[in-house]
């Protein structure tokens, strides 16, 4: 079954502003809080503040999990797609609300880190 062009364009529009979060996350990582081997609050919460404190190379995980989760949905629409549009797109939204997430947090995070 062929799909509409317009549901297409939609499809990878959506993936390409999933993966330009993520890149964004790797970049703010790399280059605006550039983690070393000292220990960095690596998870903030606004009721005991920084509680969970590592080293800064684990920093790249969070970004990474964003890279497993938009990887690991990208190939289950492209699955689904012709059989089940709605269920494509869920994955799809799905994946940005989590880059997003990941987004926020980091931003969080670098406002938080004090180099």
């Amino acid at each position: 079954m062929k799909l509409p062009t317009e549901i297409l364009v939609k499809f990878w529009f959506l993936q390409s502003v999933a993966l330009l979060l993520n890149i964004i996350s790797w970049v703010i990582v790399a280059f605006k809080i550039r983690p070393g081997s000292e220990p960095i609050p690596l998870h903030y919460n606004i009721f005991y503040g920084a509680d969970t404190v590592g080293s800064g190379h684990l920093l790249y995980e969070i970004p990474a999990i964003g890279l497993f989760i938009f990887i690991a949905n990208f190939i289950l629409a492209l699955i689904i797609k012709p059989k089940d549009k709605f269920a494509s797109t869920m994955l799809v939204s799905a994946t940005i609300l989590a880059e997003a997430l990941i987004f926020i947090a980091i931003l969080f995070l670098k406002s938080f880190i004090v180099l």
